[in-house]
């Protein structure tokens, strides 16, 4: 298993972790995922980087988080378990979802 970090723009609140943490979830290979609001940062716990990141990304994106990948993030993750899985834009805004904030 591999593990990737990466920066996600448009996170304002604990309703943007949720939807953020759900959207990484729902990729298939994604085994578990973990977002912090403060940093605006996310780390997805995958099966293969190259593989899944390009869904990961295209899905963040669609979801009105757009994101990119940490250089040198992608590292070797053994034993470790993972988690249940639980209109496109650049502007972050335009993707009304009915958060608080207005995703």
């Amino acid at each position: 298993m591999e593990q990737i970090e990466f920066k996600v723009a448009g996170m304002t609140c604990g309703a943007c972790v949720a939807r953020v943490t759900r959207t990484l979830l729902s990729i298939p290979g994604v085994r578990n995922a973990e977002v912090d609001l403060a940093r605006g940062m996310a780390r997805a716990q995958v099966d293969d980087i190259a593989a899944v990141q390009p869904a990961l990304l295209q899905a963040l994106a669609a979801a009105g988080y757009p994101s990119e990948p940490l250089t040198g993030s992608a590292v070797s993750v053994e034993g470790t378990q993972g988690a249940a899985p639980g209109g496109s834009s650049s502007d972050p805004r335009a993707n009304r979802g009915g958060c608080c904030c207005g995703h």
